[in-house]
C-alpha cells in the first residue's frame, strides 16, 4: 500500500511529465484523480504548435500534416461513403446556412422555430448518383448540390415525413 506522501510525489512527477496517472490509480479514486489533473491544467497556455495542430485536426477530413484523401496517412483506399464525405465539406455547411437564413430559421411546413434541418428537395444521394460523383472535388464542382433553391428548412418532425427522408426513396425504388 502506498502512503499519501508517495502518491503526492508520483502525482508531482506525472504533472511535470504531462502524462496520465498510472493504472493502479483507476477504480474508486479515478474520478478524483481526473478532476485533480483537470484542475492542475486549468489556466495553462497552449503552445503555438499545439494550437496549430488542434486547428488543423478540427478542419474535418485533414490530418495533422494537412493532407487529405490519398495523401493522408490514414488513407484506407477510399472506403468512406461519398454522401457522408460531402456533408462534411465547407460547401455543404454554407448551403445549409444559406437555406436557414433564407427561410429565417423557420420550418416551411408547420412554421415551427428552433431545431431545424436543411432538406434537399431533389435528394442529395439522387443528385450524387445522377451526376456520377465519386469524390469530393467532383462534388464541389456540382452546382446542383449547392443550389439553395433545391433546399428547404424543415423541423425534424416534418422532415421525417418527406418522401426521401434518410434514404427512403432509395429503399422504395
Amino acid at each position: 500500500m502506498l502512503t499519501e506522501e508517495h502518491k503526492r510525489k508520483i502525482s508531482e512527477t506525472n504533472k511535470r511529465k504531462c502524462i496520465s496517472p498510472p493504472r493502479w490509480w483507476e477504480g474508486k479514486n479515478a474520478e478524483a484523480i481526473k478532476n485533480k489533473i483537470a484542475k492542475s491544467n486549468t489556466g495553462k497556455k497552449k503552445s503555438a504548435e499545439t494550437k496549430r495542430k488542434l486547428s488543423i485536426s478540427s478542419m474535418g477530413n485533414k490530418s495533422i500534416l494537412g493532407k487529405c484523401g490519398k495523401l493522408s496517412n490514414n488513407w484506407k483506399g477510399g472506403i468512406s461513403n461519398i454522401d457522408r464525405m460531402c456533408r462534411q465539406i465547407s460547401e455543404y455547411k454554407r448551403w445549409r446556412s444559406d437555406v436557414f437564413e433564407r427561410d429565417s430559421w423557420t420550418c416551411q411546413t408547420c412554421g415551427e422555430r428552433g431545431y431545424v434541418t436543411a432538406h434537399h428537395i431533389n435528394g442529395f444521394s439522387k443528385i450524387i448518383k445522377e451526376n456520377d460523383i465519386h469524390d469530393i472535388n467532383e462534388a464541389r464542382g456540382c452546382e446542383e448540390l449547392w443550389n439553395i433553391n433545391n433546399g428547404v428548412t424543415l423541423c425534424e418532425e416534418c422532415h421525417s415525413m418527406t418522401d426521401n427522408y434518410r434514404g427512403r426513396a432509395k429503399k422504395t425504388t
